[in-house]
């Protein structure tokens, strides 16, 4: 089973409103709810590609409602921690330009943390744990090191999408898969990587980083992989930055689902490929009619 931890989701409310102005009322040509988080986003894409998951962590109140209805509605198991306090809401208003309004979120007591570790301690040998560095207000990274330490202790697999602000402390703990952002080798190895060239002259010390497979996603327009002393790219659309998480939480779900199934680490970053261009595809997330259409022109460069 994949299991998703988001420990701070939130609802998106997504506004489309051309020429925005400050300090005027502005009229939105069309207005979207989301669910929202990393690991609900792979989730929703695992469900698309037909892998079943298991989404938790924390939500709370009407928009915590809101959420689990949704996953529901799409047939994923949810078993999240229930809180006081309502899940967030996070405004994106899309137009000639784009803003976004992120709520830090609730707080979460120490009895509800107990809570998520102990559900969390039923992962098995051949389980896969989703984990990333989206915290509410009051949680620490240190809550990682206490989710890895259940993993390895009940052999279960794990996945890393850490912030460069927190990844360095992780990155020797052995995930099956971590996204490594450009900031976060940069800190590490101490260098600029302002091109492919720069990026390639560190393939020996990214080998050495202890995670079976890394995505290093955003140079030169590419997004990279990492894998057994190779190295493969594909080239990005240039509107990723308008969905630039969910287009990283596509790539992850697309990898680690077609990887569970064919143990083939190529076909599983053409798959991420094609469920992240599908997502821009959208509004919301990429559908399996979408991932599959997009799939057919998927081309992957070897580099080395």
């Amino acid at each position: 089973m994949i299991y998703t931890v988001t420990m701070n989701p939130s609802v998106e409310f997504v506004t489309g409103v051309s020429d925005f102005q400050l300090n005027q009322i502005n009229t939105s040509k069309f207005d979207l709810m989301l669910p929202s988080g990393k690991g609900i986003n792979v989730s929703r894409i695992l469900k698309q590609l037909g892998l079943p998951s298991i989404a938790t962590g924390f939500t709370g109140g009407y928009t915590g409602e809101f959420i689990e209805d949704w996953l529901k509605r799409e047939d994923i198991k949810s078993e999240f921690i229930d809180i006081d306090d309502n899940t967030r809401i996070n405004v994106q208003i899309i137009g000639d330009t784009n803003s976004t309004i992120e709520s830090k979120g609730p707080s979460i007591s120490h009895q509800k943390l107990q809570e998520l570790l102990y559900y969390l301690s039923r992962v098995k040998e051949g389980d896969i744990v989703f984990l990333s560095t989206s915290f509410p207000r009051n949680i620490t990274e240190s809550v990682i090191n206490r989710m890895i330490a259940i993993c390895k202790s009940n052999k279960a697999n794990f996945v890393m999408d850490i912030d460069e602000y927190y990844l360095e402390e992780f990155l020797e703990q052995g995930p099956i898969l971590s996204n490594v952002s450009v900031k976060c080798l940069e800190h590490i190895f101490k260098t600029d990587i302002k091109s492919e060239k720069d990026l390639l002259d560190l393939k020996d010390k990214i080998f050495s980083i202890n995670s079976k497979f890394i995505i290093v996603p955003f140079v030169d327009n590419k997004v990279y992989l990492f894998a057994n002393k190779e190295i493969y790219s594909f080239a990005i659309n240039e509107k990723y930055n308008e969905k630039k998480e969910p287009y990283i939480d596509s790539i992850i779900a697309g990898f680690i689902g077609t990887y569970i199934r064919t143990s083939d680490y190529l076909e599983s970053f053409k798959m991420g490929n094609a469920a992240a261009n599908a997502t821009l595809k959208t509004k919301d997330l990429a559908k399996k009619y979408q991932i599959k259409n997009m799939y057919e022109n998927i081309e992957i460069q070897k580099l080395n």
